[in-house]
C-alpha cells in the first residue's frame, strides 16, 4: 500500500520541487537584469515536464502552482503583476496536450514493460518445457540403446541357436530316413503291404521335416542375419542360368520353357537374387498347369526404380490371396503341392531389406505374374552380355537328342535361337 501510495505522490513532489528550484532562480537572478522570458521559458518547460512524465495530474498541478506563481517571480520585489489572458490560456493548453502526449507515451512504455515480462515468462516456462523434453529424449535414447544392444545380443544368440537347432534336428533326421530306406529296401519284401504303407509314411515325413528345417535355417538367415556387404555386379542372366541350374531335375521333370528377355546388370548380392529367381521359378514350375510350363522373364523401369518379373501359365491365385501368400507358412494347397510355405515370405524379406518391393498380379485359371523392384542406386548398368531375348527349353531325354556340350551337360535346359 505504501509503495503504491509513494508511487502516486513521487510526479506531484518532484514538480513542486522543480518550481520551487526555478522560483528561487528567479529571486536570486531578476535583480541582475536577466531577461523575464528566459525564466517564463523555464517555468514552461517544467511544467511540460511534469505533464510528460507524470501524465494530466501532474501537468495540471503544475499549471496551477505556476499560474499562481509566476506573476510573483516574474516582478520584481515578488509583487502582483497583469498577465496578460491570451498567457493565460496558452499554458494550459499546451499543458494538456503534452500531458496527454506524456500519458500515452506512458501507457505504451506500461504496456511493453507488461509484454517484456510477458515474454520473459514464456521464455523461461519454454525454457524449462525444453529442458523436461530434452531430459526425457535422453532417456528414451539411452533406453533406446539398451534395447538396441539387447536386440543385438538376441539376434546374435537367435542365430546360433537356430544353427544348434537345424544342426541338431537335422542329424537325427538323417539317420530316421537313412535306417527307414534300408528297412524297406532289405525286409520290404517280407512285411505286409500295411507295413510298406507306413515305411512310405515314415520316409515321406522325413523329408518333409528336413524341407522345413532347411526353410526355418534360410528364413532365420535373412531375417536375423545382418545386413552383408558383399553387393556386387551381378548379372540377372547369369543368375537366371543359376537357378534353372539348381531346378535342373524338375525342369526336365515337367518340359519347360524358360524365355529371357533383356536382363540389367545389378549391383546386389548374388546369391539372394539367385535365390529369389529359383523361388519364382520354382512356384511357376510347381503349380502347374496341364499343359507344359511356359515362364517368361523380363525387366524394365517403374517409377525410377529397376523391374523385373516372371511370368507363367500356372494355375493362377485368386486376389483374395495375394497378400496372404507372402506371409510365412502361409500355403493354398494341400500335399498335392509340396512346399514349406517359406519360399515367398523369403522372397519379400530379401527384397525388401535391398531397398525394392514385391507383389503379383494374378487370376485363378490365368497364369503368375510377380513382379519386384529394386531401388534405382542399386543400378549399375544394362546387360550387354548375349542376344537381347534368350529362350531356354529343357533338353528331351532320349536317343533323339542332340549330343551336349560339356558346358551344355551342366544345364537343363537347351538355348534356342
Amino acid at each position: 500500500m505504501l509503495q503504491r501510495l509513494s508511487r502516486i505522490v513521487a510526479p506531484y513532489a518532484a514538480t513542486l520541487a522543480a518550481l520551487a528550484l526555478i522560483t528561487a532562480a528567479a529571486a536570486v537572478l531578476l535583480p541582475h537584469s536577466v531577461p523575464r522570458f528566459l525564466f517564463s521559458t523555464a517555468f514552461l518547460l517544467a511544467i511540460l515536464a511534469s505533464a510528460w512524465w507524470g501524465g494530466y495530474g501532474p501537468g495540471i498541478f503544475a499549471t496551477i502552482v505556476t499560474l499562481a506563481g509566476v506573476p510573483f517571480a516574474l516582478t520584481p520585489g515578488f509583487t502582483a503583476a497583469r498577465i496578460n489572458s491570451a498567457q493565460l490560456l496558452l499554458v494550459p493548453i499546451v499543458s494538456i496536450l503534452v500531458s496527454r502526449v506524456g500519458k500515452g507515451r506512458n501507457e505504451r512504455e506500461a504496456m511493453l514493460r507488461e509484454l517484456n515480462e510477458q515474454l520473459d515468462e514464456r521464455v523461461r516456462l519454454r525454457t524449462r518445457e525444453l529442458e523436461t523434453a530434452n531430459a526425457a529424449l535422453q532417456e528414451r535414447e539411452a533406453l533406446l540403446l539398451r534395447q538396441a544392444d539387447e536386440l543385438a545380443r538376441s539376434n546374435t544368440d537367435l542365430q546360433q541357436f537356430a544353427y544348434i537347432a537345424s544342426h541338431d534336428l537335422q542329424e537325427p533326421l538323417r539317420l530316421i530316413g537313412i535306417y527307414s530306406e534300408l528297412l524297406k529296401r532289405r525286409y520290404g519284401s517280407r512285411i505286409d503291404a500295411e507295413a510298406d504303407t507306413f515305411l512310405g509314411v515314415i520316409v515321406d515325413g522325413v523329408r518333409r521335416m528336413e524341407t522345413l528345417v532347411r526353410d526355418l535355417l534360410s528364413y532365420s538367415h535373412v531375417i536375423h542375419g545382418a545386413d552383408k556387404d558383399e553387393a556386387e555386379e551381378v548379372a540377372v542372366r547369369d543368375a537366371v542360368e543359376d537357378a534353372t541350374a539348381n531346378l535342373a531335375a524338375l525342369i526336365r521333370e515337367t518340359g519347360a520353357t524358360i524365355h529371357c528377355e533383356s536382363l540389367p546388370v545389378l549391383v546386389c548380392d548374388r546369391l539372394e537374387i539367385t535365390q529369389v529367381l529359383q523361388n519364382l521359378l520354382s512356384n511357376a514350375l510347381k503349380y502347374r498347369g496341364d499343359a507344359p510350363p511356359r515362364i517368361e522373364i523380363g525387366s524394365g523401369m517403374n517409377a525410377g526404380e529397376s523391374l523385373i518379373w516372371v511370368r507363367d501359365n500356372g494355375i493362377g491365385i485368386k486376389p483374395d490371396y495375394h497378400e496372404t501368400i507372402f506371409h510365412p507358412f502361409k500355403r493354398l494347397h494341400g500335399r498335392e503341392y509340396p512346399g514349406t510355405g517359406i519360399g515367398l515370405a523369403l522372397c519379400r524379406r530379401i527384397v525388401e531389406r535391398a531397398g525394392g518391393r514385391i507383389w503379383l498380379e494374378s487370376e485363378a485359371g490365368s497364369g503368375t505374374t510377380f513382379f519386384f523392384t529394386l531401388p534405382v542406386k542399386s543400378v549399375r548398368s544394362k546387360s550387354a552380355q548375349g542376344p537381347d531375348s534368350l529362350t531356354l527349353a529343357a533338353r528331351a531325354p532320349g536317343p533323339s537328342a542332340s549330343p551336349a556340350t560339356p558346358e551344355e551337360s551342366r544345364r537343363p535346359w537347351r538355348q534356342q535361337s
